[in-house]
């Protein structure tokens, strides 16, 4: 898993989005994949076994790049799963999304994991996805992809796209 992406995932529409938005970038940058999704301690064995399901139907339909993904499901609290799990892997970012108000701009676990991250965090807010999905306006495709390749440089994550 070392320099893989790490993207927390609850079943959220912002979770979705971010899962969207760590394919794209794992699939530019040729990075590993995993996705993390974390249940309060002391499940239920119901529970579990639910999010094992969705897991596995979630599999089947998966594109090239969620085939070779990883799927972990972690007990604990989400942003101290996370963060754990990407230093242990020695990750090369976090992605995650901000179900916050536009007010604050991250929810409580996207905010928790930003602060104690040891690597960069990718914060997905509502609707963030949305040029990955084929909504992107053409008129400003030259400018995205421009923005896309002067972060991922700066970030050190590779050659721009």
């Amino acid at each position: 898993m070392a320099g893989s992406i790490i993207c927390g995932v609850d079943g959220s529409d912002s979770a979705k989005g971010a899962a969207r938005v760590a394919r794209a970038l794992a699939g530019e940058l040729d990075l590993g994949l995993v996705f993390v999704h974390v249940v309060e301690a002391n499940a239920e064995q119901a529970k579990m076994s639910a999010v094992a399901e969705r897991l596995h139907e979630l599999g089947a339909g998966a594109s090239d790049v969620d085939r070779s993904a990883a799927w972990l499901v972690e007990e604990g609290h989400p942003a101290d799963r996370l963060v754990t799990i990407a230093a242990q892997a020695d990750a090369s970012m976090i992605v995650v999304g901000s179900t916050g108000p536009r007010s604050s701009l991250l929810g409580s676990i996207s905010a928790d994991v930003s602060r104690r991250a040891p690597c960069p965090v990718v914060v997905v807010p509502p609707g963030g996805d949305a040029r990955l999905n084929g909504h992107r306006d053409d008129r400003d495709s030259g400018a995205h992809d421009a923005d896309l390749a002067g972060g991922i440089a700066r970030l050190g994550l590779g050659s721009p796209p």
